[in-house]
């Protein structure tokens, strides 16, 4: 355990939110709760809990969805965020401004971005104690962040103000201490055209940062090493989103508009490809028993059938179409939503993110199939 002390797109980013369904008009759901969380006391301390070693069941973990809020004209008008405990009965959902994100969950906490035109705001939610602190303000646009998997540092994307030019990413110390410059400001690439939305992730291992930058189909992916800043950049114009990195090997979509899309495994030193699927629906990496594995829809169907397969292209098995419709929860970049989870565990819900749908969101075991309902975890 990792304790440090609190201180005091339109482009493909809007083909994503349309084609998962996360266009939100209207009042949350019944088992919404409205809620503006209390602050946290200041002796509250950052604590994230070492990983479940692989094969345990799934803890009783946090869970969030964040949904666009539309006015009748069709702007935007904020963001919903429901937060929620796996196995609870009640979630809480609070409005954040038009410009915000959430990432996570690091232990049990969820980190939140929100940007009112003025600053904006990093916040941490301790969902089990109900409350929140903030960890900056900035006058900058902090359009991403994400916690180091030792809890000791957030790391922010942000652009200026008021040209919207890339200010690179930041590294901001858990202990108080001021932010600094990481990973400099991407250059501009004609093969690419313009950049529309930049993320932030972690290698499976955690060792290092990905920085992923796309334009309309194609991005550009650094891996930084957070201890020496070295960086290496993927820049292929054939490439497209990021599905994750884990031994060596970037797992990306091949450059398409839509979903079902080539995947491929690249070699981040050779930069050999192997093809792991040609036509994937929805998809995640996660750690198997015999190491990181792919597990992605095939097709874009309604029930697709989910297969797994090793990052040198070996399939290890298929697992039928769960019941209800429910889809495969891809990473949150793209569910804009997130659950705490065992290694080696992946997750089906309805449209692929709806985490606060009771009775409707299952667990399963990559390596046998194991399945556990999500309204489970905690008895």
């Amino acid at each position: 355990m990792v304790e440090s002390r609190w201180w005091t797109r339109a482009g493909p980013g809007f083909l994503a939110v349309a084609v998962l369904g996360l266009l939100h008009v209207g009042p949350a759901g019944a088992d919404d709760r409205a809620w503006s969380p209390a602050e946290c006391p200041e002796s509250t301390a950052v604590r994230t809990s070492p990983e479940p070693a692989p094969g345990d069941d799934p803890p009783a973990a946090p869970w969030y969805r964040l949904d666009t809020m539309l006015d009748d004209d069709l702007s935007v008008r904020g963001q919903r965020l429901t937060v929620g405990i796996a196995g609870a009965p009640d979630a809480r959902a609070l409005e954040m401004d038009a410009e915000s994100f959430a990432a996570g969950p690091y232990g049990g906490l969820i980190l939140t971005g929100s940007d009112d035109g003025l600053v904006s705001r990093l916040r941490l939610i301790d969902v089990a104690a109900g409350c929140a602190l903030t960890v900056a303000t900035e006058r900058d646009v902090i359009r991403r962040a994400t916690i180091d998997p030792g809890g000791a540092a957030v790391y922010e994307f942000r652009v200026d103000r008021r040209t919207r030019a890339d200010l690179g990413v930041w590294r901001r110390p858990l202990d108080g201490s001021a932010a600094g410059l990481v990973v400099p400001a991407l250059g501009t690439d004609l093969r690419f055209g313009r950049t529309f939305a930049t993320e932030l992730s972690w290698s499976i291992d955690g060792s290092r940062l990905v920085v992923q930058s796309c334009a309309e189909v194609a991005c550009r992916t650094r891996l930084v090493d957070p201890a020496g800043g070295a960086a290496t950049l993927v820049d292929d114009p054939d490439l497209g989103e990021v599905i994750g990195v884990a031994d060596d090997r970037l797992v990306a979509y091949v450059a398409c508009r839509g979903l079902p899309c080539p995947v491929v495994a690249v070699d981040l030193a050779s930069r050999d490809r192997t093809t792991l699927a040609d036509d994937a629906g929805l998809a995640v990496v996660v750690t198997g028993p015999t190491g990181p594995q792919v597990v992605h829809e095939v097709g874009a169907g309604r029930s697709p059938v989910v297969r797994a397969v090793d990052l040198d292209g070996r399939e290890r098995r298929r697992f039928l179409p769960g019941e209800d419709a429910r889809r495969l929860v891809p990473g949150a970049a793209r569910a804009r939503a997130g659950l705490g989870m065992t290694a080696g565990w992946i997750a089906f819900a309805p449209n692929g993110r709806e985490l606060s749908a009771r009775d409707s969101v299952v667990l399963r075991r990559v390596e046998d199939d194991r399945t556990v309902a999500l309204e489970e975890v905690a008895r």
